[in-house]
């Protein structure tokens, strides 16, 4: 098993030609099955030198190196449909928020862990919303979705009845915020949304529906943006822009 701090920036080498033909700058992941189906390599003039190295092409991930057959795998992201699909699609795990099936955001993806051979993602490491400093794993049999906006765990009910035990030191207030109608659900997912995003930067303009920008990309996320998000019926989209 290797993580991707592992991989990426590890130099390619050519098993034929016996010689360095890139560095490892990104992985591109199929969503649906799961797994890394491309290698992206830089060899320096990043964009214009970019290409991608597909996953079955890859002989082997080493301490020092990734190796392949022959350079003449590699092909230019241009010419390659499969991997223009992919990453068209943005699907980024590193810095994605853990949402469980049953509403509850749990966390950030700090790492993830793939399988040499097959290219699986067999774990996730992610930052819990309660402490960022502490770091717990999910098993990719967990995951049910990777999302474009966040990736979607199975949260099992046992876990869900659990959680009044566990929360004994907890006022009673926040008890019955937590065990009460849908609606009190939605405003506590809320409130860690609002959490996470602050002193985030926006990646994009948001605009009214009248086409007027009302964020412009680059502000950084405070209480007042916040407010302004809301006031205008934008605090989803704000969410999703901000990174």
């Amino acid at each position: 098993m290797k993580k991707t701090q592992e991989i990426i920036g590890l130099p390619v080498f050519s098993i034929v030609d016996g010689r360095k033909i890139g560095q490892v700058k990104d992985l591109i992941i199929n969503p649906e099955e799961g797994k890394v189906d491309y290698i992206m390599v830089s060899n320096g003039s990043w964009y214009v030198g970019a290409r991608v190295l597909s996953y079955r092409s890859v002989t082997g991930i080493g301490e020092h190196a990734v190796t392949t057959e022959s350079e003449t795998l590699l092909t230019h992201i241009s010419e390659t449909t499969n991997a223009n699909n992919l990453l068209e699609r943005n699907i980024e795990i590193k810095g994605s928020r853990v949402l469980t099936n049953r509403g509850n955001l749990i966390g950030v993806i700090s790492e993830y862990e793939i399988e040499e051979s097959s290219g699986r993602i067999t774990q996730l490491e992610y930052k819990t919303i309660e402490d960022e400093n502490k770091i717990e794993v999910i098993n990719s049999d967990q995951v049910l979705t990777y999302g474009g906006d966040v990736i979607v765990v199975r949260q099992d009910t046992e876990d869900m009845e659990a959680k009044p035990q566990q929360t004994a030191e907890t006022s009673e207030e926040e008890i019955s915020r937590n065990t009460t109608g849908s609606s009190d659900g939605t405003a506590l997912f809320k409130q860690r949304q609002r959490e996470f995003i602050m002193g985030k930067k926006v990646v994009q303009d948001i605009k009214d529906d009248n086409g007027q920008v009302i964020i412009s990309e680059g502000t950084i996320i405070n209480e007042d943006i916040i407010k302004l998000a809301e006031a205008k019926d934008k605090f989803l989209e704000l969410s999703h822009c901000a990174k």
